[in-house]
């Protein structure tokens, strides 16, 4: 039987192994982390978020997180202050494999 050729792209066309999360996808990662559903994100539960991100230091990327999206230093992130931290997170470059 004879093989049939298998089409192999060159490394210009080749399709991306990763794409970035979207916005909307890392909000809701966020939010589904706030586990006790009081609309505010702790730093244990930030952490958690980053760990599922694939974060090789959860605890240090909750720190830097937290100096730039707690604007009142409640030690939480409430949701009037989500979008800040989504826009931090987004410059990290999380992607989906």
């Amino acid at each position: 039987m004879p093989q049939i050729p298998i089409w192999r792209p060159s490394a210009k066309n080749e399709l991306p192994t990763s794409v970035p999360l979207t916005t909307k996808q890392l909000e809701d990662i966020l939010k589904k982390n706030d586990v006790d559903g009081d609309g505010r994100l702790t730093k244990e539960e930030l952490k958690k978020a980053f760990e599922q991100l694939g974060s090789r230091n959860p605890g240090w990327r909750v720190h830097r997180a937290f100096r730039h999206a707690d604007n009142n230093k409640d030690e939480s992130i409430s949701l009037e202050e989500l979008d800040e931290l989504v826009k931090y997170v987004v410059g990290l470059g999380y992607r989906i494999s």
